[in-house]
């Protein structure tokens, strides 16, 4: 690793704020799959994903001079990537009027943890199967949840972020958050319960 790669964020995030296209570059390599799974979680379409994960970069570029704190950089950025996966899905409740168009949005959690779960598939097909089950009926209940309670409940579970950065992320007060995460959780408990 060289000294330019072993750089701490907010190094990175000051010289790409004076233009240095290659610590933005270094920003994008750290935190695109991070981005990519809080798009994913929300909208359930990997190609939906990739595109609000684009955008969102392009976004924080251009605006990456409006960042005050360097050290808020990982929340500024998963708050333009979160805002634009709510966005989608609100566009998509729009559409949503025809029958057609509302059979393709169920495509989605079916299809948002037909991801390997690492070298088990091969291994041990069984266990394989009753894993991609288990995480196809969260992903239905994830659907199944209003975009903001969903978005806070992934920025929580998958992200890792603290519920300070989920404040910002989302734009609401603490006791918001805190409400939504455990409306979240109590309703995957309820509804998960045939998989304990």
């Amino acid at each position: 690793m060289t000294a330019e790669q072993a750089l701490d964020e907010h190094t990175l995030v000051l010289r790409a704020q004076d233009g240095e296209t290659a610590a933005f570059e270094q920003l994008v390599d750290r935190h695109q799959g991070r981005l990519f799974r809080i798009a994913f979680m929300v909208l359930g379409d990997r190609q939906e994903a990739e595109d609000v994960v684009q955008e969102s970069l392009v976004l924080a570029w251009r605006r990456l001079g409006l960042l005050e704190d360097p050290a808020a950089f990982r929340g500024w950025v998963a708050r333009i990537c979160s805002r634009g996966a709510t966005d989608v899905v609100r566009r998509r409740a729009r559409r949503a009027t025809a029958p057609a168009e509302a059979e393709d949005l169920d495509h989605g959690p079916e299809s948002l943890y037909r991801l390997s779960p690492g070298g088990a598939t091969a291994a041990d097909p069984a266990r394989s199967a009753l894993v991609n089950a288990q995480m196809q009926a969260l992903a239905r209940v994830l659907a199944e949840l209003d975009p903001d309670v969903r978005l806070c409940w992934v920025l929580r579970e998958i992200d890792g972020m603290s519920y300070r950065e989920i404040c910002r992320a989302v734009d609401a007060t603490e006791p918001t958050v805190r409400g939504r995460i455990s409306r979240a959780r109590a309703r995957i408990v309820h509804e998960m319960e045939e998989w304990r």
